[in-house]
């Protein structure tokens, strides 16, 4: 039997994509993961009809139960070979029913976590994907390693913010172009695998903004 979710991020992942959504049946946060090594999916995977998964459609896959956790991700589940079907899609405000206390964002306040930290918790309560909603947010630009990269600031909880990686490609697209984007927003928070940065021994988890919704 076929999963079906509702898409919330389809981002860019190594040249490829990452796609995580909501299983509409358990509520459950599921990250589809491919068997190549850097576990993205590729056009060839996703598409449907020649078409990106768009945010907010209703996608039916093949999944198998299980998936590689990369020591942070409890959500990855292997995809079986197999078509994606598009059936159906939900309205931005039925998404924000999805949407989770923004007290804390994916165990604690900081824009990355040490990867040792999960071995310091139960497994059943780790989490890397996160829908929070913020009427605050902005966007601006950087410069990492000499390439312009775009930034999401936003509030939440009690007037707490974040500063994180942006990674959806539409917006990026329309930030590119000049385009004002809303700041009334539902927005999904990723924890990427862990990475040791250059001159550190310490192996981090980021957390990016994988996906954003304007309300």
């Amino acid at each position: 039997m076929k999963t079906r979710l509702v898409i919330l991020a389809n981002s860019y992942r190594e040249g490829e994509r990452c796609i995580a959504g909501i299983d509409i049946q358990t509520g459950a946060w599921i990250r589809p993961v491919s068997r190549l090594g850097k576990m993205t999916i590729t056009f060839g995977m996703r598409n449907i009809d020649g078409k990106e998964p768009e945010l907010l459609d209703i996608i039916e896959m093949p999944l198998e139960d299980h998936g590689p956790d990369v020591g942070c991700q409890p959500e990855n589940r292997l995809l079986k070979p197999g078509r994606w079907t598009k059936v159906g899609a939900l309205t931005a405000q039925q998404a924000m029913g999805y949407c989770e206390n923004d007290d804390i964002i994916l165990h604690d306040q900081n824009d990355c976590i040490d990867i040792a930290y999960f071995g310091t918790i139960a497994r059943s309560t780790w989490k890397s994907l996160q829908l929070i909603h913020s009427t605050n947010v902005t966007f601006h630009s950087t410069l990492w390693y000499n390439k312009k990269r775009w930034r999401a600031l936003f509030g939440h909880g009690n007037n707490k913010h974040l500063d994180l990686g942006l990674t959806d490609p539409k917006i990026i697209e329309r930030l590119d172009a000049d385009e004002k984007i809303g700041k009334d927003c539902l927005l999904t928070i990723s924890l990427a695998g862990p990475w040791t940065p250059s001159g550190s021994q310490q192996k981090l988890c980021y957390k990016l903004v994988a996906g954003v919704i304007e309300l």
